[in-house]
């Protein structure tokens, strides 16, 4: 019974390093800027202008899975609240969109590929004419979750940066 329990440990605190390798170094490669994408295929909303812009919008997305822990709600809601918060006037525009999205689902499992996801993850995008021109994973919203003021200023941000640029 010993032996069992000291593997289990062993195996544990194994999965625990590998987990944290495995997020320090996707961190570690996602670069502070956005990084270029191919399109995801999603249509914009035209967005009409007196110098006739093209057609632009920004989509923040809350990638789950069907299990989900008390944290990844917690993201979730601060990154909701952020962008209800902070964005209410984009939001009615169309300029800006949250979805959450759940990648246990079938026809959104293209999503763990297309943005390189290994974790419950907040996601900007920003389209142009309905084609992704750049993404960024907001990878910080683990290290800043106990933290709400420093969440919701982090969130918007960042889609304050991308909302200039579109």
């Amino acid at each position: 019974m010993k032996r069992i329990s000291i593997f289990l440990l062993l195996l544990i605190a194994g999965m625990a390093v590998a987990i944290l390798w495995g997020i320090n170094s996707v961190a570690e490669s996602q670069p502070d800027k956005p990084v270029n994408a191919s399109a995801t295929g999603e249509d914009s909303e035209a967005v009409e202008s007196d110098t006739a812009k093209a057609a632009s919008e920004v989509v923040a997305y809350y990638f789950h899975t069907t299990y989900r822990c008390a944290s990844c709600k917690k993201i979730e809601a601060y990154s909701k609240e952020a962008i209800e918060t902070g964005f209410a006037e984009q939001l009615k525009s169309g300029k800006l969109k949250f979805l959450s999205v759940n990648i246990d689902e079938t026809e959104n499992k293209h999503f763990v590929k297309d943005y390189q996801l290994y974790t419950k993850s907040l996601v900007i995008c920003d389209l142009q004419n309905g084609k992704q021109t750049q993404w960024k994973n907001l990878a910080k919203v683990w290290e800043l979750i106990r933290n709400k003021d420093e969440f919701v200023r982090y969130v918007q941000d960042e889609i304050n940066a991308y909302l200039k640029e579109s």
